[in-house]
């Protein structure tokens, strides 16, 4: 028994003492990222004009979890989820772990990507190792979304030759909107997006619209959301209030071509954007909103209906220039119809085989 006891506490020493090696070598590579991104930007520790963007803590590398790379890069750079200047942009985790790294002043970005087979080295060889045994892909650019439509050469290059493997759409619309002061739960929204686009930020202000139309008053109110159609602004919604589909926040229904042409046609040349609940679950009741989002009208205002750019630009500047409307959302945000539901209508606006517009009487 005894000898039993002892090989049980061996095997569980050597698992704790694997973890905190593995937990070493992973906070070592944000240590080395951080390192690079100084020397290569120019700041120093602490300086609040730098954000990183990176996937750590969602990547799986040689079996190990990733999320103390940020406790390296927070240690060596001082970028900081609190300070809201390092968030964690959701990827799968099989893919490729990497740091983004961009100044705010210079407007320059420096991403890397490391090398799976760098965890294989001891933590001595990894703190010796050159940059390139550790990154795969070094990448500097500016990336201000002013200078690269003004250097059309330089974003092409940028976006063609995909710079930051494929991550380049993302990571230039969200640097540019942070560094013209975008909010801390929009950047939060637009990380679990992965991308920033026009979508997330129309579900950001249909958000504001709703909340001013609908405001919770209590503990026992909540908003429920029939997306329908469903688009990228139900991802900003899951993040603003929390409702998702496991704790049956979120429902959602497709539409035909068919129907969203006819809605339009009906509704003034607006999108149906879904239908929005602020549910009282003491009181087993709430008040429904069903709203459109104008997007003729937000091509319009951001000049990028008829775009004759860069093909990679014009999603990046309607993000951009939609920011002068957050604080407008009914400038593309109409009510179509108001009503009261009890159980057996939210019932019948979630469940499958019934067409929750058809339910709400506006199709």
């Amino acid at each position: 028994m005894m000898r039993y006891v002892l090989s049980s506490i061996c095997i569980t020493l050597v698992l704790i003492s694997c973890a905190f090696a593995d937990d070493a070598m992973i906070q070592e590579i944000g240590v080395k990222a951080a390192e690079k991104a100084m020397s290569e930007l120019s700041f120093q520790k602490g300086d609040e004009n730098i954000l990183v963007l990176t996937n750590a803590g969602y990547a799986i590398v040689s079996g190990m979890t990733t999320q103390k790379a940020l406790k390296g890069i927070t240690e060596t750079a001082g970028c900081s989820h609190g300070d809201g200047n390092l968030f964690q942009v959701l990827r799968p985790h099989w893919k490729p772990l990497w740091f983004y790294f961009f100044d705010k002043n210079s407007k320059e970005a420096l991403y890397l990507e490391v090398k799976p087979e760098a965890l294989s080295m001891s933590l001595e060889e990894l703190k010796a190792a050159s940059d390139d045994a550790v990154f795969s892909k070094i990448s500097k650019a500016n990336v201000d979304l002013d200078y690269l439509l003004n250097n059309t050469d330089e974003g092409n290059r940028t976006f063609n030759e995909k710079l930051f493997n494929g991550n380049e759409f993302s990571l230039v619309g969200i640097s540019n909107v942070w560094a013209r002061n975008a909010s801390f739960d929009f950047i939060q929204a637009t990380s679990f997006h992965d991308h920033l686009c026009p979508g997330v930020t129309s579900g950001y202000m249909i958000a504001k619209y709703v909340e001013r139309e609908l405001p919770i008053n209590s503990s026992a109110e909540s908003y429920k959301v029939i997306a329908v159609p469903p688009w990228c602004k139900d991802d900003a919604l899951q993040i603003l209030w929390d409702a998702t589909v496991g704790k049956s926040g979120i429902f959602v229904m497709a539409l035909t071509d068919t129907e969203k042409n006819a809605l339009k046609a009906k509704y003034n040349q607006s999108d149906v954007a879904g239908i929005f609940v602020r549910w009282n679950d003491t009181a087993k009741q709430g008040d429904a909103l069903v709203l459109s989002f104008n997007w003729t009208r937000m091509y319009e205002l951001t000049e990028t209906k008829d775009w004759k750019g860069p093909s990679w630009a014009p999603k990046l500047v309607m993000d951009v220039r939609m920011m002068d409307y957050w604080d407008e959302p009914e400038i593309a945000v109409s009510v179509i119809k108001r009503f009261q539901v009890d159980q057996n209508m939210l019932a019948q606006l979630q469940n499958a085989g019934m067409h929750p517009l058809k339910v709400a009487g506006v199709m």
